[in-house]
């Protein structure tokens, strides 16, 4: 996910004539090590609530289980998770300092993300809210600005789709944990609105997510070649048609929770595609 987010940002940086490698794979590193320091320390959280040892496993959702089971010691997650917020500080400090202050915001809210989400965010009905706008316009546009060192207005609006998408993997894959969740004190949609609801809103916010895509390019934000991440469409149907009709049993779930994954896998590659493709043809 940190690989596709990273690279679609800097596909548009390259599509507006920028390109630098080392930032790349700076980028690359560097969100890689916030995102695996955010669901680390999640699970760690998770383990000292005990909501991982009340949840029903799926391939998808019901946590890592590597604490529960023995496998890695909760101290030892907690210095994992910790190192590796400490070790993405230098490269995001790096990246201030050669590109200005605008990253600042950027870097301020994804460390805050880190520490907070579990014992904050995900108790106030946000953990969706924080999850899409990290892995999604932020880390985007983030990649995007490093390479540039300016604003884009398209970046942020191709941004979009991807950050729904993403706090809509969350978001589905908390259905299956309600129960267990509520009991440990976290506060998220599928909790406050019931199965029902939250699948049907889901199946709404997919909906809108697929349809920004053909807005942004309508609106002349995106390039047109952005289009060929609709070809998304057949995993968000079969994941909205699932999530609708089994949002109350478990097992008939899992394949909307691996669709909707895939969609936003599919979105990200192809709208990095988009950007590229227009350059490809001009050589």
């Amino acid at each position: 996910m940190s690989f596709l987010l990273v690279s679609l940002g800097t596909a548009a940086a390259v599509y507006d004539g920028f390109f630098n490698l080392t930032f790349y794979i700076l980028a690359i590193v560097g969100v890689t090590l916030t995102q695996n320091a955010v669901n680390v320390l999640n699970d760690y959280q998770d383990f000292k609530t005990g909501v991982d040892a009340k949840t029903r496993k799926t391939p998808f959702s019901g946590g890592s289980r590597f604490l529960v089971s023995g496998l890695i010691k909760p101290h030892s997650a907690l210095l994992f998770g910790m190192t590796s917020l400490l070790l993405a500080l230098p490269i995001g400090v790096y990246f201030i300092l050669m590109r200005g202050g605008a990253l600042l915001g950027i870097a301020v809210v994804a460390a805050v993300s880190v520490v907070f989400y579990t014992t904050t965010f995900a108790r106030i009905y946000l953990g969706e809210l924080f999850a899409g706008l990290n892995l999604g316009p932020l880390v985007i546009f983030g990649a995007y600005y490093v390479q540039t060192a300016r604003m884009s207005i398209g970046t942020i609006a191709v941004g979009i789709s991807p950050g729904i998408m993403i706090a809509m993997v969350l978001y589905l894959n908390e259905m299956p944990d309600i129960e267990a969740d509520e009991i440990a004190g976290r506060r998220n949609l599928p909790i406050l609105l019931g199965r029902k609801r939250a699948a049907e809103l889901y199946a709404a916010i997919e909906i809108f997510a697929i349809a920004w895509i053909l807005i942004s390019v309508l609106a002349g934000m995106t390039p047109v070649a952005t289009l060929l991440a609709l070809a998304c469409l057949p995993f968000a149907i079969k994941s909205i048609r699932c999530a609708l009709r089994n949002y109350n049993n478990l097992e008939k779930l899992i394949p909307a929770l691996a669709a909707n994954i895939a969609t936003a896998y599919v979105t990200l590659m192809l709208l990095a595609v988009g950007y590229l493709l227009p350059v490809i043809m001009r050589l």
